[in-house]
C-alpha cells in the first residue's frame, strides 16, 4: 500500500520537467503518510508520475516506484495488493517476460504489456494504479472492484491530476478550494459523500470497477471492467452441509491469499462475527501466534473487548486491546486533515487510534469488511423488506413538485425512499426546514435517488438492500474510513471478505441459505460454529463503536453549542440557527436524539476550518479540544461560494 500522484499536461511543452518534478514531489511529500518508507518521481515531456512507498512485497530497491519496462515504454505507480501477482508472473514468465523483483508491482507492468486493460480482469486483490503507455500516448488510470483503495482525479486548464488523496491535488498552483453544494447534500443525508463528487467543485474520484483512458485533446473515456453476475445467474444449488464446507474452503481460500507479505501481519479482533473468521481461517496458516488488536470504550454497549479476548484465547493469539475514553474526540482535528472532506462515521475515531497501536507491532492487519453487505448481516435489511412488504408501493414524498423530473421508475424511486429512510442522517423534513440559503438550491435533488439507482430486479428485499450497500456505504463510508485512518499511521489492512470471487459466489447462492428468518448472516455463522464461541456468533452487531450520543450531551456539549451557534457557522448559511439551537436543546434534554447529526454538523465546520477557511496543506496539531484553536471571531471565508451547501427523531443509523 502507499500513495501516488501523477498530472498529464494539455501538452507535452506545457511545463519544464523541472517544474513537473517539483509539483510531483510536492504532490508525493504530502502523502508522506502513506508510504514512509521510499519516494519516487519520474517525468516525461509534460507527464510526471509520483509515489510514496509503504514496503510490503519484495522490500528491495528492486520494487521501488515509479516503476518501468524492460522496453522503457510502460511506465506505473501503484496503491495495493495483488494478491494473486505469484500466478500472473508464472503466466508472464511462461510468455516470455524477465523479471527484476519479486513483488507485485513488476506484474503490474508486464501484465499490462501483454494484456492491455484486459489486466484488470484478471487482478484478484485491491489497488489504484496509473499507467503511462508512451507508445499510445495514453495514460490509463484503474481503480479495484469495490473501490478498497482511493484515487481522486480533477481536470484543470493544465491537464489532469491525480492523487490517492485529495491533498494531493491541492497542493497544484492554482486550484481552486471551493465547497461543493450538492456533495455537502450528500454528507448531511448519509454522514458521508459517496458517488463520485467529493467535497470540493471540480475534484472527483474514480468509481470503483472502472478504469479511464486519458489522451491530450480527448475527454476522458470512463469504462467498467467488472460487475457482479445477474440476479439468478448460474445459481449455486447444494445441499446445507455441502453449502457451508465449501463456503468454508472459499473464505479459507480468500484469507490465506491476503497472507503473502514480507512483513509483520496481524488481524482486527472486535469479537464479532467477521473478524472471529477471519481469525478463525488465519491462525493455522499463520508462522507463529497472530497478533489480534481490539479496542472499546470501557463501559456498557461500547466494550467488547471481552468478546475479543474469548477469541483470542481459542486460537493463542498475541492479543492487544485498548480502552479509550473521552480524550479520544482529540484527534478530531487530525481526523479533518487526513481525511480531506466532511466523514461523520464516529467509528473512524475509534480506528485511528486502534490503527495507531496496531502499526507499532505489524504493517498489515486483516479485517472482516465487506461480510455484512454480500451475507445480509445488518439488522436494517430485514426492517427494509417489512416496508417493502407491508405498504403502499409509492410512500409519497413530502414536496414531491420540490424535486426535478428524474428517468427513476416509480418501483425503484419507492425502494430507494424507503432504504434512505433506514440510513439517512437528516431527514427530508429536517432539511426543508434546517437549511438556510446556501442549502437552499439543493433541495431540487433527492438524496434517495442515488440509492435508487442501484436497485436490483430479480432479488429478494434483503439482497437489494445489500446491493444499495455495496454501490453505496461501503465504498464510500467503510472503506474510506479504514483506508484512510489505517494509512494515516502507515498502516496496510486487507478485506479478504472483499475477495471477488468470493463474493461471486456468494451473490449466487439463494438468499433463503444467507439468512434465517430474522437472524443475518446465518450462513456464516453456521459455518462458523465449530470455530468460534457461540456467544462471539450469536450476539448484537457492535463494532468499533463510538458512543456519540453521551459525548454530545455532556463532554462535548459545550464545544458543540459553542461552535455551532457561533458566528462563523452561522456566516457559512448552511443550517438556520433557530434549527440548531432546537436540536441541542432537544438532545440536551433528552426529548429527542440528535447526537449523529450533531456529530455530523461538528465534523462539516472542522472540514470548513481545516480547509476551506485555511490555505495551508499541513495537519492541525492534536489537542483535547480540537475547536480550541479556532478563533469565533476570525472571519469565515466569504459568501455561499465557498460555504457550498453544503432541519426532528433519532436517525436509526446503520445496525
Amino acid at each position: 500500500m502507499c500513495g501516488l500522484a501523477a498530472a498529464l499536461m494539455t501538452r507535452p511543452d506545457a511545463l519544464p520537467d523541472t517544474i513537473l518534478r517539483q509539483r510531483g514531489l510536492a504532490m508525493a511529500q504530502i502523502l508522506r503518510h502513506r508510504g514512509p518508507d521510499g519516494e519516487g518521481c519520474w517525468t516525461d515531456s509534460g507527464l510526471v508520475l509520483a509515489h510514496r512507498r509503504l514496503a510490503i512485497l519484495d522490500t528491495t530497491a528492486a520494487a521501488a516506484q515509479p516503476m518501468h519496462d524492460q522496453t522503457g515504454t510502460v511506465h506505473l505507480v501503484f496503491n495495493g495488493a495483488i494478491y494473486n501477482f505469484r500466478e500472473l508472473r508464472t503466466e508472464l514468465q511462461a510468455a516470455g517476460y524477465r523479471f527484476r523483483s519479486t513483488g507485485d508491482t513488476e506484474v503490474l507492468v508486464n501484465g499490462y504489456r501483454e494484456w492491455g486493460t484486459g489486466l484488470f480482469t484478471r487482478l484478484v486483490g485491491m489497488f489504484a494504479i496509473i499507467i503511462w503507455d508512451s507508445r499510445s500516448q495514453r495514460l490509463i488510470a484503474a481503480r479495484d472492484r469495490f473501490g478498497e483503495k482511493p484515487l481522486h482525479y480533477t481536470e484543470c486548464p493544465e491537464g489532469i491530476l491525480f492523487g490517492s488523496e485529495i491533498k494531493a491535488i491541492l497542493t497544484w498552483p492554482g486550484i481552486r478550494r471551493e465547497a461543493n453544494p450538492q456533495a455537502l447534500h450528500d454528507f448531511l443525508s448519509f454522514s458521508y459523500i459517496g458517488g463520485t463528487d467529493s467535497a470540493f467543485k471540480g475534484i472527483k474520484r474514480l468509481p470503483p470497477a472502472h478504469f479511464m483512458i486519458c489522451e491530450r485533446g480527448k475527454p476522458p473515456l470512463l469504462q467498467r471492467y467488472w460487475q457482479l453476475p445477474a440476479a439468478g445467474e448460474n445459481p449455486v444449488l447444494s445441499n446445507t452441509d455441502d453449502l457451508k464446507q465449501e463456503f468454508l474452503e472459499r473464505i479459507r481460500a480468500a484469507v490465506n491469499l491476503c497472507l503473502v507479505a514480507d512483513v509483520p501481519l496481524g488481524a482486527f479482533l472486535s469479537g464479532g462475527v467477521d473478524s472471529s473468521a477471519v481469525v478463525s481461517m488465519m491462525a493455522p496458516s499463520h508462522d507463529g501466534p497472530v497478533e489480534t488488536f481490539s479496542s472499546g470504550f470501557g463501559f456498557g454497549d461500547y466494550d467488547e473487548t471481552h468478546f475479543a479476548r474469548k477469541v483470542a484465547e481459542r486460537y493463542g493469539t498475541n492479543h492487544h486491546a485498548f480502552t479509550y475514553d473521552k480524550h479520544i474526540t482529540g484527534s478530531m482535528g487530525s481526523l479533518a486533515w487526513h481525511y480531506g472532506e466532511p466523514f461523520a462515521d464516529s467509528s473512524a475515531l475509534v480506528t485511528y487510534a486502534l490503527s495507531q497501536e496496531t502499526r507499532k507491532a505489524v504493517t498489515v492487519a486483516l479485517t472482516g469488511d465487506g461480510a455484512d453487505e454480500t451475507l445480509l448481516g445488518y439488522a436494517r435489511y430485514f426492517r427494509y423488506a417489512s416496508m417493502l412488504r407491508h405498504r403502499p408501493p409509492e410512500r409519497g414524498r413530502l414536496l414531491p413538485g420540490l424535486y426535478a423530473a428524474n428517468a427513476l421508475d416509480s418501483h425503484r424511486r419507492s425502494a430507494g425512499d424507503a432504504y434512505g429512510f433506514l440510513v439517512e442522517t437528516f431527514r427530508e423534513r429536517h432539511k426543508l426546514v434546517g437549511y438556510d440559503l446556501a442549502m437552499l438550491p439543493c433541495l431540487d435533488r433527492c438524496t434517495y435517488d442515488d440509492l435508487a439507482r442501484h436497485v436490483v430486479d430479480g432479488l429478494t428485499p434483503e439482497e437489494q438492500a445489500g446491493r444499495i450497500d455495496l454501490a453505496t456505504y461501503l465504498p464510500g463510508d467503510l472503506l474510506v474510513k479504514v483506508d484512510v485512518a489505517a494509512m494515516a499511521h502507515g498502516l496496510e489492512t486487507r478485506a479478504p471478505f472483499l475477495n471477488h470471487e468470493l463474493v461471486e459466489w456468494v451473490s449466487r447462492v439463494p438468499c433463503a441459505s444467507k439468512i434465517w428468518d430474522t437472524e443475518g448472516k446465518a450462513l456464516l455463522k453456521s459455518a462458523l460454529e465449530p470455530y468460534v464461541p457461540k456467544e462471539c456468533l450469536y450476539r448484537p452487531k457492535m463494532g468499533f463503536r463510538v458512543p456519540v450520543a453521551k459525548l454530545m450531551r455532556e463532554e462535548l456539549r459545550e464545544t458543540a453549542e459553542s461552535v455551532l451557534l457561533g458566528e462563523r457557522f452561522a456566516d457559512r448559511r448552511l443550517i438556520r440557527r433557530d434549527f440548531v439551537a432546537q436540536m441541542l436543546d432537544e438532545h440536551r434534554t433528552q426529548h429527542q436524539e440528535h447526537g449523529t447529526r450533531l456529530w455530523a454538523l461538528l465534523a462539516l465546520e472542522m472540514w470548513f476550518r481545516t480547509w476551506i477557511d485555511s490555505d495551508s496543506n499541513e495537519p492541525l496539531a492534536k489537542m483535547e479540544d480540537p475547536f480550541a484553536q479556532f478563533s469565533e471571531n476570525r472571519p469565515a471565508a466569504p459568501g455561499p461560494a465557498q460555504a457550498a451547501p453544503s432541519g426532528m427523531e433519532a436517525p436509526p443509523g446503520r445496525a
